[in-house]
């Protein structure tokens, strides 16, 4: 029940994000192909830039793997990434992400990693008549796909991946046969069943030996009882797998929403596996207006967990500023917290404003006037700057 309101929230943020193309569209992402001559068609991928994109030009993005990308998933995991990280509602929970959302052609051939008819109990399953060629698929992401979206974009060489079901297969399939692939995983509800639990059989074999894997793994499990009481315990075996590795950058967690089925259970998945993988992240505003520098060390403890340089968001914290200064009235802690955003982007005219503007309220005009003559530096034909700077006396 606790998930409910959750899941109405999150569909509904998705669903008004996307309309027809006209000029009174809000756009939430375009789409591309890309002719692969290891899986020999056309392949349609969709991709997604955070609002920070085209203003923040020395900025690195994790990039998003979204298996099943059709429109449907596409503006689900939109919604809630966009949800997760909106700046002037002063909600931080996650970093800005690329989403790369890949359509499917035959899922059941690119997904499942060998050549089964076999679902559970039935044997001859037809619809199965294709299967095997995960690695082919993974190939097509390591060789094609991602250097063209690492060419295209700007982004970290550490990428997640979110599979629901036979995607969430092919994604521990990833981390089995391929990790350098993908750093952080959502492995929602995966298709455990697979030729006799096949994936369960082959990650004994790998992670008993391998003690050098580096990744933030998520695992949800759906209430499927009523069809078959081992998915719960496949899924569990393969966590406790994860939990006995010795590898000292590989962490785990499993989570089981008995309220969710198999197809309703994405939704909160996505929301709370984002949460874990980026655990931590999520500052109350509170504890920034009493001490600032929580954001510095929050963001280096956080860079360090995910082997990342990651920096607090510019709009959030200029945000979170204003309200320190006006809001709270607390004009020391807005100083801090635009002069943490100044250290972080000082190429940005917004945060040397944003600071002036805090000097000005404390009454440090000498600082204030530096501040303006910054902003005339990285753009001398600034006019405000230069009003600004006549009218401190």
């Amino acid at each position: 029940m606790k998930h409910s309101l959750l899941i109405i929230l999150i569909f509904f943020t998705s669903t008004v994000l996307w309309g027809q193309t006209n000029e009174n569209t809000i756009s939430i992402g375009k789409k591309y192909n890309i002719q692969s001559k290891i899986l020999n068609e056309n392949r349609v991928y969709k991709i997604y830039l955070p609002p920070s994109y085209d203003n923040s030009p020395l900025k690195k993005y994790i990039v998003a793997y979204v298996l099943d990308g059709d429109d449907s998933k596409f503006k689900e995991i939109a919604g809630i990434v966009q949800s997760m990280n909106a700046a002037t509602q002063l909600k931080m929970q996650i970093p800005e992400l690329i989403i790369v959302a890949v359509e499917n052609t035959d899922r059941t051939r690119d997904f499942t990693p060998t050549h089964s008819l076999n679902y559970l109990d039935l044997e001859n399953i037809a619809a199965f008549s294709t299967s095997g060629k995960a690695s082919n698929f993974m190939k097509f992401l390591e060789t094609e796909l991602m250097p063209e979206i690492n060419k295209s974009y700007r982004t970290y060489s550490r990428n997640m991946i979110i599979g629901h079901s036979l995607g969430g297969l092919l994604a521990i399939n990833c981390l089995l046969e391929a990790p350098q692939l993908f750093s952080y995983y959502l492995l929602i509800d995966p298709s455990w069943f697979w030729d006799h639990n096949y994936i369960g059989k082959r990650a004994r074999e790998v992670l008993q030996n391998e003690n050098n894997l580096k990744a933030r793994v998520y695992i949800s499990l759906a209430n499927n009882f009523k069809e078959d009481g081992r998915h719960y315990q496949w899924g569990q075996e393969f966590y406790n797998l994860l939990q006995a590795n010795s590898s000292p950058g590989l962490s785990s967690k499993i989570q089981y929403f008995p309220d969710e089925k198999h197809l309703t259970v994405p939704l909160p998945s996505t929301y709370y596996g984002l949460r874990y993988i980026f655990e931590g992240l999520d500052i109350d505003i509170n504890d920034i207006m009493k001490d600032p520098s929580v954001v510095t060390k929050t963001y280096e403890s956080i860079s360090q967990k995910l082997a990342l340089d990651l920096k607090p968001d510019e709009a959030y914290m200029n945000t979170i500023g204003y309200v320190a200064l006006y809001d709270r009235k607390i004009p020391d802690a807005a100083i801090s917290i635009f002069e943490i955003n100044a250290q972080n982007y000082p190429s940005s005219l917004n945060v040397w404003d944003s600071l002036a503007e805090a000097y000005m309220k404390k009454g440090f005009k000498e600082k204030a006037k530096e501040c303006y003559r910054k902003i005339l530096a990285l753009d001398p034909a600034n006019v405000r700057a230069k009003d600004q700077l006549k009218n401190v006396k």
